[in-house]
């Protein structure tokens, strides 16, 4: 059975992007408990190649604090998606940029693996040293940190007492990956120092405002003719309904079809497929009719 028409607007939309931003985990890949036990998604690589070729700016964003864009980017090779460091954006950049911006100088309490710390202190942000007083600290960031124990609960728990804000790369509960979902670090680290402080917590990843807005300028793409691809829609599609950006949902991570139908205004994404070859599939079409092509 054939699939409906696109919708004229949805068909608009596709035909006149400019570029395209995709999640990682969930979109692209599904990675496992090792590399041999990761996979690329059907049609990712083909994707990614296939834009470039139409002269579109490609991008991916993902939530994951745990690793450097280049360890992120070496990953992917590791499966044949030919994305390069500079192309991968992560919540650690948008949390240098804010940290530069916001509190200039002054150093802030950071907990996470290589993903945030690497990337914050290539990026001159001032941290604060692990003996040093953490009531010194302009704010608290949480990434991925596997060995957030108690002594370092008490050192954030200080500097929040003391004023600092509160910051996190993500709150996700849980992302996809390969056999079942994975829960989610840095969120139950961030909720448990907001139970334990009171402070309120700030999300720098996806679906921040501030996270779209860096997005789309790493692509140099206005929102209104930016595409933002991906599998969750509390998440990539929520962010990108919010900037006027077009959302596609790929039900081939967290959310369904079912999902998507049921969802509110605020996270119905645009468009559904069931992978990204449908996807891929719709631009040949549009850009004929368009006369661009794909």
């Amino acid at each position: 059975m054939n699939a409906p028409p696109l919708p004229a607007e949805v068909h608009h939309r596709l035909a006149t992007a400019e570029g395209v931003l995709f999640d990682i985990d969930g979109c692209l890949v599904l990675f496992g408990q090792t590399p041999h036990d990761s996979i690329a998604l059907p049609g990712a690589a083909a994707a990614i190649t296939a834009l470039r070729a139409s002269g579109r700016a490609v991008a991916a964003f993902t939530n994951a604090s745990a690793k450097t864009p280049a360890g992120i980017a070496a990953a992917l090779h590791e499966l044949g998606i030919p994305l390069d460091e500079h192309e991968i954006l992560t919540p650690a950049a948008v949390a240098a940029e804010v940290i530069t911006s916001r509190y200039a100088d002054r150093p802030v309490l950071a907990f996470g693996g290589p993903g945030l710390l690497d990337v914050l202190h290539a990026r001159g942000t001032a941290l604060l040293d692990e003996d040093a007083d953490p009531t010194d600290a302009a704010a608290v960031v949480v990434g991925w940190d596997t060995n957030f124990h108690r002594d370092r609960l008490q050192r954030a728990a200080e500097a929040l007492w003391n004023g600092a804000e509160l910051l996190t790369t993500s709150d996700a509960p849980s992302f996809a990956s390969r056999g079942r979902p994975t829960a989610g670090v840095s969120g139950f680290i961030a909720h448990g120092l907001a139970h334990v402080t009171g402070a309120q917590v700030e999300i720098l990843g996806k679906p921040s405002p501030t996270a779209m807005e860096m997005a789309a300028r790493k692509l140099g793409v206005d929102h209104g003719k930016l595409l933002v691809v991906g599998d969750d829609l509390t998440l990539e599609i929520r962010m990108a309904l919010a900037a006027g950006a077009t959302a596609v949902l790929t039900t081939t991570g967290t959310h369904s079809a079912t999902d998507a139908a049921a969802a509110p205004r605020a996270t119905r994404p645009d468009l559904v497929v069931d992978g990204l070859p449908e996807l891929l599939a719709l631009w040949p079409e549009v850009d004929e009719a368009d006369g661009g092509g794909l």
